[in-house]
């Protein structure tokens, strides 16, 4: 009877082992399911190696810029202060009267012509000239003397300086060659005719007007005193002036000087300086 009982340990040995792997065998894929965790954890990031992806190509957000609207925009409106309503005087817009000025210009022996003075010409007949500005009133005044029986023809008008001194010249000539001393001479020209720098005709404002098919001008000439200060032009030295001009009477010798003045100096029979001296 005891030589049959190994056997049936044996059996129950056999039973048991197979649990024990099972168990090996379990506690075994835990260890490892352990180490695997524990390593991915601790495992260190790849070094770079310069290569990009999509999310290091994409540029950082960065807050928008503020920009200045230019000006006279929109972005400069803004809504005015609210303020109490008041009651504004009414204002009223002066306009300044254009600068006539240059119509009244004084030029004699002891009033120079203006320093750097220029004036805009405008070429006449026979080629003279005179001020652009006066050319309107001088082209009527013509016309109008011309429908009335007169015909006036510009014998002088604008001069320059170098003009002026051969004129000057001529004239001592003349009188010098009428047995004048020079000195003789220079003062009865000087009595006649302007020294550069003062004289008239280098304004473009002054004429010397004749007859044009009559050589007596005696009736041009008093047309044109009686009539000239309608188109804003003066007798400029009249014979009973030569004490206040300093120049003997021409009755030739015409001035514009704008019609409100012409007027007023021929209705109180005035020359030039004492009308501005008035």
């Amino acid at each position: 009877m005891e030589h049959n009982r190994p056997p049936q340990r044996r059996g129950k040995q056999q039973q048991q082992d197979p649990l024990k792997v099972l168990l090996i065998v379990l506690l075994l894929a835990c260890f490892i399911l352990l180490g695997v965790y524990l390593l991915r954890d601790n495992t260190p990031a790849p070094a770079d190696t310069g290569a990009t992806t999509a999310a290091q190509t994409r540029p950082p957000r960065t807050e928008p810029t503020k920009t200045s609207a230019p000006p006279n925009t929109e972005a400069h409106k803004t809504e005015p202060a609210t303020a109490a309503p008041t009651t504004a005087a009414p204002t009223t817009t002066e306009t300044t009267p254009a600068d006539e000025s240059w119509k009244l210009v004084l030029v004699n022996a002891d009033h120079p012509l203006p320093e750097g003075f220029t004036v805009g010409l405008k070429e006449l007949r026979n080629g003279h000239h005179v001020d652009e500005r006066i050319y309107p009133e001088l082209q009527q005044m013509f016309d109008d003397a011309r429908a009335a029986g007169i015909y006036p023809l510009i014998n002088e008008s604008f001069r320059t300086a170098e003009r002026q001194q051969e004129i000057m010249d001529s004239y001592i000539a003349r009188y010098e060659a009428q047995d004048m001393s020079h000195e003789e001479a220079v003062k009865k020209a000087r009595s006649l005719v302007a020294l550069p720098g003062t004289s008239e005709h280098q304004l473009g404002l002054a004429l010397d007007i004749i007859a044009e098919y009559d050589a007596d001008s005696t009736a041009t000439w008093q047309w044109l005193k009686e009539n000239s200060w309608r188109y804003g032009f003066i007798l400029r030295y009249p014979a009973d002036k030569v004490d206040v001009t300093g120049i003997d009477y021409e009755p030739w010798h015409f001035r514009y000087v704008g019609k409100a003045a012409a007027e007023e100096i021929t209705e109180r029979g005035l020359c030039l300086e004492e009308y501005l001296n008035k």
